[in-house]
């Protein structure tokens, strides 16, 4: 008796999005979240992790031009 396959929750989720940043997947887990994981949680999950990853790139600029021109 199979149902309905398990939604991933939103760490889940996060870690899925935050592994494929990085680039590296294995098979499996790629087939078990593809299975489980919500299409709209997973661009929910892709903007938000793309606007911390710019926002931390700009914080590090700053704080490296802000070091060099004191």
């Amino acid at each position: 008796m199979t149902g309905a396959p398990r939604r991933a929750g939103f760490l889940a989720t996060m870690r899925a999005v935050l592994w494929s940043f990085f680039g590296v997947r294995k098979r499996q887990s790629y087939i078990d979240d593809a299975g489980s994981l919500n299409p709209l949680a997973v661009v929910v999950a892709g903007v938000l992790a793309g606007a911390i990853f710019v926002i931390v790139l700009v914080l590090i600029v700053h704080w490296i031009v802000g070091r060099a021109s004191a």
